[in-house]
C-alpha cells in the first residue's frame, strides 16, 4: 500500500511540474509594440487612429547635447472603430500592438463634439486596455499633431504628457481626468463629465541655436460635456473655479488688488475644502457652495508694514475671500447659462436629499440647473506672512 501511495504522489508531482513548466501564451518584449499614446481623429473612412510606440532602447537616454532618433515611433490606421484600426496596423507595422501600458487616449475636438461614447465602448471591452488611462481632448488641432511633442526633461511623449497632467495639484487650473471617470459621469444622472484639455503652443526661441520652430504642450483648462458630447471649454481661471466647487484645489496662488491701494497681493493656498448643498422651496432651486481655505501671504507690491498684523491680515483675508467668490460665481454662471450642463454634481445632491422630487426632475435636470439661484460663501484664513514683516517697497 505504501508503494502505491508513493507512486500516486510521484505521478501527481510529475504532472504538476509538467503543467507549470512554462507560460504557454507568453509574449516576449522584442515581439511587441508597446503603445504609450493613442490619438483619434476624424477622417472620410470614419476615424484615423495614431499609435505612439515606445522604443525601449531609447526610453532611458537623454537627448541633451546630442542629436538622437526620437524615443517613439508612430503608426496610423483608418477604419470605423478603434478596434478595427488596431487590427489594421498589422498590415504596415512589424510588431503586434501591446496596449496595456498606454498612458493616455487623446481625442480631437471634432470627434468629441460628435460623442465619445461609441469609441470608449471599445476601451471598456478590450481586456488589454486600462480604464485608469488619462483621457484628453486636443483643442485647435488634431490629436496626431500633439503626440510627438515632448519639450520637458522627460523625452518620451507619453511620460511627458502624464507629468504635465499631474502638475494640476500645483496650480489647480486643470484636472486629471481618467477614462473610468468619464464613463461614470456620462452614464449617471445628476452629473456630467469634464475632461483634460491639451493645446500645442509655439515656444519663444532662446538664444541663436536651432532653426526649426519648437513647440510645447499646455494642459490649462477643461472640456465641458453634456453626457458624452463636448459642449464647450473653460479657461484656466474658470477651471480653478470649478475645482473650488468640487473641493479639488490642492494648491494655487490667488492674486487680487490690495485693499485700500493700487498694489497687488498674492496669497498661496495651503489647503481648501468645499461643502455643497441644494435647497428646493416650491419651484425655486438654490445651489449653495461653502468654501473654506487656508493660506499664506505670498507677495505684495505695496508699502504696507505687516507689523500691524491683525488689521492687515483681516484685510488680506477679505480680499482673498472676495477673489475666490468672484471666480466661483463666474464659473457657475458660465456653465449654467452657456453650457447648461451640471458638471458639479448638484443633481446627485438632489437625488440624495429629495429622492421623490428627483424622479420628476432627472429627465430635465440640466434645464432646471441652468435656472437655479446661486449662493456662494467663502471663508479665507491667512495664517502666515512669510519670512518678513517689512515691505520691500517704501
Amino acid at each position: 500500500m505504501t508503494r502505491i501511495r508513493r507512486a500516486i504522489v510521484a505521478t501527481l508531482l510529475l504532472l504538476i511540474v509538467l503543467l507549470s513548466s512554462g507560460c504557454w501564451n507568453r509574449r516576449e518584449l522584442n515581439t511587441l509594440g508597446i503603445v504609450g499614446l493613442v490619438g483619434v481623429d476624424a477622417c472620410e473612412q470614419g476615424i484615423t487612429t495614431t499609435f505612439g510606440i515606445i522604443i525601449p532602447e531609447k526610453s532611458g537616454k537623454s537627448s541633451v547635447g546630442k542629436t538622437e532618433a526620437p524615443p517613439a515611433k508612430y503608426v496610423q490606421a483608418s477604419g470605423k472603430t478603434i478596434m478595427d484600426t488596431v487590427r489594421d496596423t498589422s498590415l504596415r507595422f512589424d510588431r503586434k500592438l501591446f496596449l496595456s501600458q498606454a498612458k493616455a487616449f487623446l481625442f480631437s475636438e471634432e470627434i468629441a463634439r460628435n460623442g465619445l461614447g461609441e469609441y470608449l465602448d471599445g476601451i471598456l471591452r478590450y481586456p488589454e486596455m486600462r480604464l485608469s488611462m488619462h483621457l484628453i481632448i486636443v483643442k485647435d488641432t488634431s490629436a496626431a499633431d500633439v503626440m510627438g511633442v515632448a519639450s520637458g526633461i522627460n523625452i518620451i511623449p507619453s511620460a511627458y504628457m502624464e507629468d504635465i497632467i499631474k502638475q494640476y495639484k500645483v496650480h489647480s487650473t486643470s484636472i486629471d481626468s481618467r477614462v473610468l471617470d468619464f464613463l461614470k459621469a456620462s452614464t449617471n444622472n445628476g452629473i456630467n463629465p469634464v475632461v483634460t484639455v491639451f493645446k500645442k503652443i509655439k515656444k519663444n526661441k532662446i538664444g541663436e541655436k536651432g532653426m526649426l520652430d519648437e513647440y510645447e504642450l499646455t494642459a490649462e483648462g477643461v472640456a465641458v460635456f453634456s453626457k458624452d458630447k463636448l459642449v464647450g471649454f473653460l479657461d484656466g481661471q474658470e477651471t480653478r473655479g470649478y475645482n473650488w466647487v468640487i473641493g479639488n484645489v490642492h494648491g494655487a496662488t490667488i492674486t487680487f488688488p490690495t485693499p485700500g491701494s493700487n498694489a497687488i497681493t498674492s496669497v498661496e493656498v495651503f489647503n481648501a475644502e468645499s461643502n455643497n448643498d441644494v435647497d428646493i422651496t416650491g419651484k425655486e432651486i438654490k445651489l449653495k457652495v461653502n468654501i473654506r481655505m487656508n493660506g499664506m501671504l505670498d507677495e505684495q507690491t505695496s508699502s504696507v508694514n505687516l507689523q500691524d498684523i491683525d488689521s492687515i491680515i483681516e484685510s488680506v483675508e477679505q480680499g482673498t475671500s472676495q477673489a475666490i467668490k468672484q471666480e466661483v460665481e463666474h464659473t457657475l454662471l458660465k456653465v449654467q447659462k452657456e453650457y447648461q450642463s451640471d458638471i458639479f454634481g448638484f443633481g446627485q445632491i438632489v437625488h440624495r436629499k429629495y429622492p421623490d422630487k428627483w424622479k420628476t426632475m432627472q429627465d430635465h435636470w440640466n434645464e432646471l440647473f441652468s435656472q437655479a439661484i446661486i449662493e456662494v460663501v467663502v471663508q479665507a484664513k491667512v495664517t502666515k506672512t512669510g519670512k518678513s514683516s517689512y515691505p520691500v517697497v517704501k
